[in-house]
Order: C-alpha cells, then structure tokens, then sequence
C-alpha cells in the first residue's frame, strides 16, 4: 500500500482534448499546423498540476470509435460527429506534452476512456490513494465516493465544479451510486442513449428516492400510477439496456506500475523544444522558474585594471555584449570572470580604451562569442572600433537548429536550452548566460551535421552582412519627393475617374464599401465569398476585370496607394542625414529556407513590374564616380532542380542553353517552337516555377486563369517532358515524411511538423515546403558562398567594390568606375563557380547610375 492521503490525480484525456478544442479559437503555428487544441489541454494540464499537487498522475483516452458497448447497441453515439480532421490531427502532439510531463497514457481496445478511470481510481483506492478525476463527462460521477471526488469543467477551460458525495446528492437528488440508473431513465442526449420517453428528472430523483435502483423499481411496477407503470413496462428492456450501456467497468486488468505514476519534474529537453515548435511562447515562460541572476561584475576603472583586462582577453576567446545606455562592453572570459567597461567614463580617456582594445578586437586569431555579434559588430563601429575573428553567435546557432521558430531572443533561448526564465538584464549578466548557451549550442549543431554550414558559411557570413549594412545605399531624396508629388497627384486622378465611373464617391481602400459598390450597385457577380461578404481582393478584381475593363482602375489605384504609403512617403525619413544613405537591415535568422530577408526597409520588395516601381527605383543612385553593377542568376531555382532530379531532358536544355520555358511550351501546348506566341511562353513559364512550389492543379488553374482540367493536362505534359522531375518530386516528399525534415545542397535542415498531419491543408502545405525547400535553400546557399568568396577576392584584390543589396537571386553592388571590368569579371567568375553542379551556373549582369537604368 502506498502513503496514506497521498493524492491521484486522473484525466480524461478524450474529453478535455474536446473541450480545449471548442473553447479555444482555432489556432496555428507558422506552418499552418492545426495547434488550438494542444494550447488548450496544456494550459489545463499545467494548472492542474500546479494547484493540485498530485503524488501521482494518468491519463486515459478513447481508443477507437468502437467499443463493446457498440456491439450490444448499433446506436450507441450514432449521432456524434466524427472527430474533426485539424483535431485528430492533434492527438499526437498532446501524448508528447503528456510524456514530457511524465504522464502515463491509457488506452485499450474495446473500452473507453472512462472504463480505465474507472479502474484506475478503483487500484488508487485499493492502494489507499485519494483519487481525484478531471473530466467533463456526467457519466463518472457514478462512481464518487469517499476517496473518489471528480473535477468537473463547468465553463472554457478553467472553470471547475468540485463532485464529492454532498455535491452529488444536492445536484441530483440520489447517491453516486445511482448515477447510473437515473441516467438509464432519463437517457443521455451525447451518447444516444434513449432512456424511457416522459420520464424526466424529477421523476427519476423521485422514483430512485423510493425504489433504490432501476431493478427494484421494476420489480414494483405494479405500485406505481398507472401512467408510470405503462411507461415503465413498455420501455423497461430499453432502460435496463441503457443501464448497461452507462455502467462503468471498473474491472479492466490493468498493468500498474506506480513508479511511473509518480509526479517528477516535466523534462525540459522534450517540452521546451515542442513549446517552441508549436508556437507556445507564453507557456515556456510560464513553464520556467524565473532565476536570479548573479550581477555582480568586476568594473574596469583604472588603467592598471584595463592592462589586466587586454591581458586576459588575449588569452581568448571570449564573450562579449555591447551596451548602448550607458555606451559599453560586457566580458565573460575563460577566467570564468565578468568584466564591465564603460567606454565614456571619467577614469578612463576614450582613447586610451580604443588603443588598448582595439588590437584584440581586430585579431582574427581571438575569437570572440556573442549574441547577435552583426549588432555587436555595428554598435561597435559607432566607436571606431573593428571587430574581427567572430567565433560563435548564440542567436544564429540557435536559428540553424529551429530555422522555424519565430523568435531567437536571449530570453527564449535560455527558457528553452537552459530551462531558465530570464527578466531584462544588463549586459553583464548577458554574457555569462551566453556562455552558458554556447556549449550546448555547438554540441547540437555538430549531432545534426550542421556545424560546418555554421562555420563555413553562415558565421563569416555576419561579417559582410555588417558591412553591407554599414555600408548602405544612396538615395536622392529630391527625386522621392518629386516622385511623391506625381504620385499623388495620379491617385487624386484616379479617385475622380472612379467616382464618375460608379456614380458616388466611397472610400475605395474598404473593402466592404467597395463590395457594396460592385455587387450591389453595379450588379456584378460574386466571386470568393469570405466570413464577412464577398472577397474584393486582387484576384477578384482581375477576374471582374474581364466582366467590365475599367474596374482596372481600381487595381491601379491601389498599386499607387500601396506604393505611396507603404515606399514612397515614408523612405526620406528612413536617409541616414550625416550619410545621405539608406541603411537597411539584412536578416539571417528569419526565414525558413535560408535565404536573407530585409527589413527596415525592406528594399527587397520594392515593385518592379510598372512605370511607377521603375521611377521609384531611379531614386536609388551610385556615389559620384560610381557605378551600380547588377549581377542576377539565370534560372537558378531550375537549374538546382535539374541537378538534384538528374532529368536528362531539363539538364540537356540548360546545357545546350536552350531556353526552358520555349521548351517546356512546345511541349505542353504540343507545338513546334517556331509557332510558340509570347503568351504561351508565359503560360509555361508559370508552370516551370509552379512545379518548384510544389504547385497543384487547383493552384496552377487560379495562377493562368483557366479550368483545373487544363492544369491537371499542363502538369501531365510537363511531367511527360520530364520524368526523372516527377519521380524526384515524389521522392522528396516520401524521405520528408520518413525523417520529418529535408536538407537542402549544403546540409540546411528544415523541419516539416506537418507533414504526417491528419489535416489535409496543413498536410500539403508541409509538402510543397519539402519540395520547395532544398530549391529555394539551395538557391540561398548557393548566393551566400558566392558573396563570400566575392567579398574575399574584392579585398585581395584591394577593390574598393561593395556588395550593397542582395534581393533573393541578385547580388547588386557600388563600383568605382575604373574597376567595373575588372569587378564584372570577377563577380561573373566567382557567382558561376559558386558551386559545382552538373548543369551550368549563369549569371547575367548589368550597369548603370540608378537602380532603375541598368542595361548590359
């Protein structure tokens, strides 16, 4: 027997999965993984065991759909919907947050979920254990005694009703005990089970009050009124059935190991990676104890104990973190001590700190550490001081290792490696957590065979990207405001013309006035309907476009006031006034696939397919005496896709130099070249980069605006031209669901949690992020090595070229004038041979003063 007043805790796993699912809104994470109902069940799961306290805990669920009870009665839960898709979906999830917590799982065939609650709280009693059953379910209130209490959600999913034996004789009238037989004769709506008709529950307390239970009431039929009594024999099989049906068996022969019951710690190692998978932010930081930690740090005041300092850290490495209020830098050396040196202070002439530090910082043979060292390496600068020999980043590691999670913060990386919840901290306290960080970090990255794309690209990597930065590009802000001018003066035209076309004015940026103008006003047809009317986005638009052509209009006008309050309005205030530049942020640890994003602005977005995003562009100058040099790979994406399928009909166009969408047309539309039109051209061009996307026919339909017949005829010629692109396709995917992730040509690995969903949506947008993502990661691979080998041959060749922007497949950059034949030799060499595949690299350049004018 084990401790006396020890505590069990049960739960319906089955039910609460229910309720968290209905109670919550739906909820996703950035893959679209159906995530609702696991966010619910792990906040229940979390307040349960916080305010109860169990010595021991279990779970139990349904296992199928049919049970015994099924096979004595066909109806039994007819009417009950069968579980939701983006539910079930999420059944596995939840049993990994149960083991992480330590909770065992229960499940047997033929039985329910409240069979074994049943049979456990029976052993838990037997064991001298005070059982307690968390539930939503009436049906196991029948067996509350003394020792058993059931926890009952009354409202969301954390409201609770408390049943002892008191609560259920005043809730109900009758006993625990009677549970059963008063729902054998009021019958339970949920579980189709009847009941007897006309009795409801009043009679049934009052009948059980006086009878005991069904078998001795129907012994004493006879002594009831005659209309009970008629009742009551017509439908007595149908209520002792129901009694049946109700009955809980208490009797399952469980195999119980209460060690395994026992409540520990929940293990970290499985639930703060999970939490982060999912999404569950507030709940890693609720799941960690914050900590105190230790400030106490030695302050460099003098210049003996700065001498001491530069000796120390020519020992190396070293952490380092930069703080900005006030201006300094935190240490923590292998001396395992913390150093605080403020860079504007009294003891200390700013000079003297630049000239002691300043060689360590720029010896690439020290190796420094950091969080986020790009910042770190930009703070610096602010105070002239260069940083080389960059060692490790925290936040870049922790991004190669989860490229999907959608923040790296010191604060989420310490909640999830460390199990240690952090407040704000100074940068004094920052260093030690990142050395403690590092070491787990690299050992993970070396497990996944990740530690030589770390080292080899992406960590020098941090070094142009700062200098890109830095760097910046210049912008004429004269030619924005012109520009804005003309802009704006176009979209007060546009208005006019709009208004005088529909017959009133309304505000055409709502999209609900605007609905109200198309399909009621102008009696147009609906296109997509969406929660709150009829879609009028840009799709709709096109489409209603061919109906009346002057509604282009309207398309019009929202390009330009996209254009204008999205690029234009706000860009002059974005110049950096002492350097007349744009400096805009590049991102390394943002996206899934690897590639850099920008922000801030983000100048990798900004149109190009109108007059308006050409102008826009001119504003974007080389310095006097330079130029801008474009250089952009031909078909890259496509051509890493004929070197991983090895088709020999795609590797054969591209080694010929053939052009591949001409190619592709002639077979599709099953046409000789020379009668191909430039629309064709452009219909298979769609279908070329479709199929790298993983596209579907539905999708391809909507892309050219044609029947999902046509489409479905397109991807079959498509994939009659080039076989080995099929079975290549499939082949990735099918590795995808063995292994869960895909890699791309440099070893990047990319998770896909949704790629064994039961949800058909989630499901396939994991497949198309396995198809897409050794193509798109490849293609982004494959621009970093070549950014840093071009960054490389510019400083030993002593140019004084600058890579300044890189958008997706193109490197653009600033060159003095004298050294553009020279930089474009380079940068077409360096770009071509980036990597070896087995179908040539090209890369086609251009040159001009703006961003916009550039010509071969």
């Amino acid at each position: 027997m084990l401790t006396e007043k020890e505590k069990l805790t049960l739960i319906d796993g089955t039910g609460l999965l229910y309720r968290a699912y209905y109670a919550l809104p739906p909820l996703t994470n950035t893959q679209g993984v159906p995530t609702g109902a696991v966010y619910g069940f792990t906040r229940m799961l979390m307040k349960l065991l916080k305010e109860k306290k169990p010595e021991y805990c279990a779970c139990a669920f349904d296992k199928g759909r049919k049970t015994f009870r099924h096979k004595k009665f066909k109806e039994y839960k007819i009417t009950r919907p069968r579980m939701p898709e983006d539910l079930a979906s999420q059944i596995p999830l939840i049993k990994k947050i149960l083991i992480g917590f330590g909770v065992p799982i229960f499940e047997e065939e033929e039985y329910e979920a409240d069979d074994i609650l049943a049979a456990l709280a029976k052993e838990g009693v037997r064991q001298g254990l005070k059982v307690e059953i968390f539930t939503e379910d009436k049906d196991i209130l029948q067996i509350v005694a003394s020792s058993v209490h059931i926890i009952r959600l009354k409202k969301g999913i954390s409201q609770t009703d408390l049943f002892d034996e008191e609560r259920v004789r005043a809730n109900f009238g009758i006993s625990p005990s009677q549970i059963a037989d008063y729902l054998s004769l009021v019958g339970d709506v949920s579980d189709n089970i009847p009941g007897v008709p006309g009795v409801g529950p009043a009679t049934a307390k009052e009948l059980l009050q006086k009878y005991g239970d069904l078998e001795n009431l129907i012994r004493h039929l006879d002594d009831l009124p005659t209309s009970k009594r008629k009742l009551l024999k017509k439908y007595q099989d149908q209520a002792k059935r129901s009694k049946e049906l109700i009955t809980l068996i208490s009797s399952i022969p469980l195999k119980v190991n209460w060690e395994k019951f026992r409540v520990e710690s929940p293990d970290q190692k499985v639930l703060l990676p999970l939490f982060r998978e999912l999404g569950f932010k507030k709940l890693m930081e609720d799941f960690t104890a914050s900590r105190p930690h230790n400030s106490e740090c030695r302050s460099i005041k003098s210049p003996q104990e700065l001498n001491e300092l530069t000796l120390t850290l020519k020992q190396g490495p070293f952490v380092l973190q930069t703080g900005k209020e006030p201006p300094g830098v935190a240490f923590f050396s292998k001396d395992g001590i913390c150093y605080w040196l403020l860079l504007l202070q009294k003891e200390l002439p700013k000079d003297l700190i630049i000239k002691k530090i300043s060689p360590i910082f720029q010896d690439p043979q020290i190796k420094k550490i950091g969080h986020n060292l790009k910042k770190i390496i930009l703070d610096l600068k602010e105070w002239e001081l260069d940083l080389k020999g960059l060692g490790f980043d925290t936040q870049l590691a922790a991004y190669l290792l989860n490229p999907l999670a959608s923040d790296y913060s010191l604060k989420d990386l310490c909640i999830e490696y460390l199990g240690e919840s952090m407040d704000e901290v100074s940068p004094p306290e920052t260093v030690k957590l990142i050395h403690k960080l590092k070491e787990g970090l690299e050992e993970k990255l070396k497990e996944e065979n990740l530690w030589e794309l770390y080292t080899k690209v992406e960590l020098p990597l941090i070094d142009t990207l700062a200098k890109m930065e830095s760097r910046g590009i210049k912008v004429k802000k004269s030619t924005l405001e012109e520009f804005l001018s003309e802009v704006r003066e176009k979209i007060t035209s546009l208005e006019e013309e709009i208004y005088e076309e529909v017959g009133e004015k309304f505000n055409i940026n709502s999209s609900k006035q605007l609905g109200q103008i198309l399909f009621e006003k102008l009696n147009l047809p609906p296109v997509k309907k969406i929660k709150t009317g009829y879609s009028t986005n840009e799709e709709v638009l096109q489409t209603l476009c061919l109906i009346r052509p002057s509604l282009k209009k309207i398309l019009d006008y929202r390009q330009l006031f996209k254009l204008e309050s999205t690029y234009i309005r706000p860009f002059p205030g974005l110049i950096n006034p002492r350097t007349g530049r744009i400096h805009t942020s590049f991102n390394q640890t943002v996206t899934a696939t690897g590639r850099l994003s920008s922000s801030q602005p983000n100048l990798q977005n900004i149109p190009i397919r109108n007059k308006f995003g050409e102008k826009f562009r001119q504003a974007f100058i080389a310095e006097e005496g330079n130029l801008f040099l474009s250089a952009d790979y031909s078909q890259i994406e496509l051509r890493i896709l004929a070197h991983l399928s090895g088709d020999p009909n795609l590797k054969k166009a591209f080694d010929r130099n053939e052009d591949i969408h001409q190619q592709t047309a002639a077979e599709i539309f099953n046409v000789l070249p020379l009668q191909l039109t430039s629309q064709m051209r452009r219909l298979a061009k769609v279908v070329n980069f479709g199929i790298v996307y993983g596209i579907s026919s539905y999708g391809l339909a909507r892309d050219l605006g044609i029947s999902q017949k046509e489409a479905e005829e397109y991807i079959q010629h498509y994939f009659q031209r080039y076989p080995q692109v099929k079975e290549y396709l499939g082949q990735v995917v099918k590795k995808a669901r063995e292994k869960g992730y895909v890699r791309t040509l440099l070893g990047r690995k990319r998770y896909l949690p949704g790629i064994l969903s039961s949800n058909r949506k989630g499901r396939e947008m994991a497949e198309r992020a396995a198809i897409n993502t050794p193509i798109q990661g490849g293609a982004a691979d494959l621009i970093k090595l070549a950014m840093l080998n071009l960054e490389k041959r510019f400083r030993e060749k002593k140019l004084r070229t600058w890579i300044i922007l890189q958008i997706h497949d193109e490197l653009i950059f600033e060159v003095p004038e004298r050294e553009i034949d020279e930089t474009r030799r380079i940068v077409k060499e360096e770009m071509e041979g980036a990597m070896k595949l087995s179908v040539p690299l090209v890369v086609e350049t251009k040159v001009g003063k703006n961003w916009a004018e550039m010509s071969s």
